[in-house]
């Protein structure tokens, strides 16, 4: 069978592309331009750590993508709480610092304030006075050995990735990214033979070889800056929120999406909306706008909403970056699928501590029981850090607990389901699950980090593609047989040359009720191997 994507009316764009043309068309007002740093770059993790020791102040930390220049402010800051204010780095955190100058050596050039490091290699760059461009060649391969039955369904053994990225700059007022990755994947359970399965979360699957696929992906947008505005328009992926492994509302779980995006940053508080166009059998959309306040250097909060609808087209009312959602939704007959969240962390600075939350609603109403009832699922997630725990350096302690009630993210039309290639654009745990994680890691200079971790995670019956509510309109918790893994982690990262790191990660898995079927009980040993290469 073969399954098509209907992408539906793309009307949206103009009144964006307008603003992009009027911003253009002042240069007075546009300023510099930097692309977004992609989600999986370690220095997210890194100055997550400088924050919470206090050399620094974020305005947005939990508003990712983080623009480059963004990075390039943070460098200021924390040199300028070394140089001014008396902090110190250990001698490991001094070497990442030096490579995460040398990542950011343009956005910092010609500031007389921060000691440059070294570049940021690539596989090629052009640079005139009109254009700055850098291209990549990027590689990767992850092996999976298990001893039993694998406890995740649909991971393949093998991924070996080979793609290309590039990120140009246009007379300092436009700024190009460009990612392309081939992936071939091997002895994957859940593919059939079909052209498109987007139970992968990949755009398009091949069937090469009998147990053997091959998926493209990419990003690609351009961001133009003006003095109170970002505008972004292409392919890209958004993530909100204060945790560590994943996010309520809005997480990297999900695959990239075609997207417009507008963004606020002055001072304490940050303002971010955008439309995006999900891939399904039929056209589907997601809206979501966020507001981000720091009321002072210890404290940061925010609320988030998300809308999610289709089978139609464009909902003009979705379309103004300021309204509330909970109202439009209702305005437009209550038929989509509305997602509300409200985060906040609290820094003790003093002690190198923070502690985080997210409490999310689904369907949020005030009519209905808050906790109980169908029409308001609900989940939360809390966790929290500790740098230098008992005085010991370079040493960070997480943990993180999540809880997603049954229902959460489906909806009674599946056409509103909150996923995206059938991935969960919220939370990867999904409805009907919870989550304890415990994580104590150390960093071995600048080359290796070591981490050892325990997590208990349980799973109810219900799914994200079961939206129809129960016949009493109560929702149970963990319903049906329940399926409990307890996970005891081993892990290595190793950055072997410059931006090219090889990493194992060996578990023991002891498993009950195994994918939800009674007195299927094993402990199964699981090793992955890593290989990134950045040329």
């Amino acid at each position: 069978m073969k399954m098509t994507i209907a992408r539906g009316p793309r009307r949206l764009a103009s009144p964006f592309i307008l603003s992009l043309a009027i911003a253009m068309s002042f240069p007075g007002v546009v300023t510099a331009q930097s692309a977004n740093v992609p989600l999986r770059h370690w220095a997210y993790n890194f100055i997550d750590r400088l924050e919470t020791r206090g050399l620094f102040v974020s305005e947005g930390l939990s508003t990712r993508p983080y623009p480059r220049d963004t990075f390039a402010a943070i460098i200021r800051q924390v040199s300028q709480s070394i140089t001014e204010d008396g902090k110190t780095l250990s001698r490991t955190e001094g070497e990442l610092f030096e490579q995460l100058k040398g990542e950011f050596h343009e956005e910092l050039a010609g500031d007389a304030a921060v000691e440059p490091g070294e570049k940021e290699p690539h596989a090629f760059s052009w640079q005139t006075e009109e254009i700055n461009s850098h291209f990549d060649v990027l590689f990767s391969e992850q092996v999976r050995l298990e001893s039993k039955q694998p406890a995740d369904a649909g991971v393949p053994r093998s991924i070996t990735s080979l793609g290309i990225e590039a990120r140009v700059n246009l007379k300092r007022n436009l700024v190009i990214f460009v990612n392309g990755t081939s992936t071939v994947l091997s002895e994957i359970d859940s593919l059939t033979n079909t052209i498109f399965n987007p139970s992968l979360g990949v755009p398009v699957t091949e069937k090469a070889f009998v147990d053997v696929a091959i998926a493209d992906n990419a990003t690609a947008y351009v961001v133009l800056r003006t003095h109170w505005f970002d505008f972004e328009l292409g392919r890209d992926l958004v993530e909100w929120g204060p945790g560590f492994r994943g996010n309520l509302l809005l997480s990297r779980n999900s695959n990239v999406y075609d997207l417009l995006k507008l963004s606020f940053r002055y001072k304490k508080a940050n303002f971010e909306y955008f439309h995006g166009f999900l891939n399904a059998e039929r056209s589907k959309y997601i809206t979501a706008h966020r507001l981000e306040i720091r009321p002072s250097a210890s404290v940061q909060l925010a609320i988030s909403e998300s809308v999610v609808y289709g089978d139609r087209s464009v909902e003009p009312l979705y379309l103004n970056p300021f309204v509330p959602f909970i109202i439009a939704e209702r305005h437009v007959g209550n038929k989509d699928n509305n997602m509300v969240s409200i985060d906040g962390t609290w820094f003790w600075r003093e002690k190198g501590v923070k502690f985080y939350s997210e409490i999310f609603f689904d369907d949020f109403s005030l009519a209905k029981d808050l906790f109980g009832n169908f029409g308001n699922k609900w989940a939360i997630l809390a966790g929290g850090l500790v740098t230098d725990p008992f005085g010991l350096p370079d040493t960070d302690v997480r943990f993180e607990v999540v809880r997603i009630q049954p229902f959460s993210y489906s909806h009674r039309f599946p056409r509103n389901t909150y996923s995206n290639y059938n991935n969960t654009i919220g939370h990867w745990l999904g409805p009907d699950t919870d989550d304890l994680y415990l994580e104590l890691a150390h960093q071995v200079g600048r080359e290796l980090r070591l981490a050892i971790s325990v997590e208990q995670r349980r799973k109810g019956q219900n799914d994200i593609n079961q939206g129809e509510p129960p016949e009493d309109g109560r929702t149970k918790f963990l319903g049906g047989i329940v399926e409990r893994n307890r996970y005891y982690g081993l892990s290595a990262d190793w950055q072997f040359r410059r931006d090219w790191f090889v990493a194992a990660d060996y578990q023991i898995i002891q498993a009950k009720n195994l994918q939800n079927r009674a007195g299927i009980n094993q402990t199964n040993h699981r090793l992955f191997l890593r290989l990134n290469l950045n040329f």
